[in-house]
């Protein structure tokens, strides 16, 4: 799975106006700010996602984006799916056709890649923007530092979160 600068972007803005979501709308120069995106490339992400009803854009003294509907109801796939307009780059691999001598009908590579495909697009619908609001919070409250890249055999068959939260420690407390 291949996420593009702008996937990885409009992430980390609808993480932003998630978190910040209690406090009012919060304004693309403030995003820009926090989340080192280029603020012209982030006005048009966030009207990407405008468009696909994702944020609602005010106006004004008073205005900013904010989410358009409660973020328990955004799964990281329709975040995605507005920007990029599909979810893996597997999709482009899948409309090719199989020329092994077998024939698209028969083929074992094109029935893994189908597999990946599905997984990545079960693991994108049931993540909600709240869920990853709150892994955001408790990421943040105990200190657990996120590895770059998944461990190899030390959680073998453990799904991403479990082994990050495994491999987490505590943030050190400071003593009275």
């Amino acid at each position: 799975m291949k996420i593009s600068t702008k996937g990885e972007y409009g992430f980390r803005a609808m993480l932003f106006v998630a978190m910040r979501g209690e406090e009012g709308p919060v304004t693309s120069a403030e995003i820009a700010q926090r989340q080192a995106i280029p603020e012209p490339y982030l006005r048009q992400i966030l009207a990407q996602l405008a468009k696909s009803g994702l944020i609602r854009s005010n106006r004004g003294p008073q205005g900013g984006h904010s989410l358009a509907r409660p973020a328990d109801e955004v799964s990281l796939r329709d975040i995605l799916v507005a920007l990029e307009g599909q979810t893996t780059s597997v999709d482009q691999i899948l409309s090719l056709p199989c020329d092994i001598e077998v024939g698209t009908r028969h083929c074992s590579i094109r029935e893994v890649l189908l597999t990946v495909k599905n997984a990545v697009e079960e693991i994108l619908s049931e993540t909600s923007l709240a869920a990853l609001v709150d892994r955001q919070r408790e990421i943040l409250e105990l200190g657990i530092e996120v590895p770059l890249d998944l461990p190899g055999s030390e959680c073998p068959g453990a799904s991403p979160l479990e082994a990050l939260v495994d491999l987490g420690e505590p943030a050190p407390t400071e003593k009275s």
